[in-house]
């Protein structure tokens, strides 16, 4: 979008997931601590999470955005983690192409899945935190882990809304972790966007002009 001279504050951070060897049940269910969230698999083990540990490799869009996270930042200093070097292609890597031309394959061609590697520090210290909170438990062992990337927004709310600079496109994004829980009800929404309709909902919140028309930030729920 800021190719075609469209501004948005958006950002994205990895979080870390592991998988654990098959264990006794604590609970079919899921559960977070401060440490760690956790949900029962079909195989007896448990994926485990950080609750609140997002790491944002540092970009030119971070730093262009950083005005607009300062709130974010004030809330919860020590909510992310921050990385020099993004992989090469990724979003907001220092190599990554800002422009190019229509005869030549775009970053999104290049890299059409993003898989970053985990962070298997982190991935260490889910499982000591998961075994200390259930010391009961046998050797808590890692089967497999993996990362992956969430789109977030200054104020963790999503952008959708009708594109005023270029007439026709609609946006939907910003999901800030939320989307698949989410998905089914913005799916309607955009849909009765492009075609036009009444979505049925008061989308001001999830206006895009609300990062430029001087608005205060107010922060969504993040749970």
């Amino acid at each position: 979008l800021r190719r075609h001279g469209v501004a948005m504050p958006q950002l994205s951070v990895r979080e870390n997931v592991a998988a654990t060897e098959p264990l006794p049940e604590i609970t079919r269910g899921a559960a977070a601590t401060r440490a760690v969230a956790f949900r029962r698999r079909e195989d007896g083990g448990y994926t485990l999470a950080p609750p609140g540990a997002p790491e944002l490799f540092v970009g030119p869009d971070a730093v262009r955005a950083f005005p607009h996270y300062l709130t974010q930042l004030r809330a919860d200093p020590l909510g992310q983690r921050l990385l020099p070097f993004a992989p090469r292609g990724f979003p907001d890597a220092w190599t990554t192409r800002r422009r190019w031309s229509d005869d030549e394959p775009s970053p999104f061609e290049r890299i059409r899945i993003l898989d970053p590697a985990p962070n298997m520090r982190r991935i260490r210290r889910l499982l000591q935190d998961f075994a200390a909170l259930y010391p009961e438990l046998p050797p808590v062992r890692l089967k497999r882990a993996w990362a992956g990337m969430i789109d977030t927004m200054p104020d963790i709310v999503p952008v959708v809304d009708r594109c005023a600079d270029l007439p026709g496109l609609i946006i939907g994004t910003g999901m800030s972790g939320h989307g698949f829980g989410i998905g089914p009800g913005m799916g309607e929404v955009l849909a009765a966007l492009a075609m036009d309709d009444d979505p049925g909902h008061d989308l001001t919140r999830f206006r895009l002009s609300r990062f430029r028309d001087g608005s205060p930030m107010r922060l969504g729920p993040n749970v």
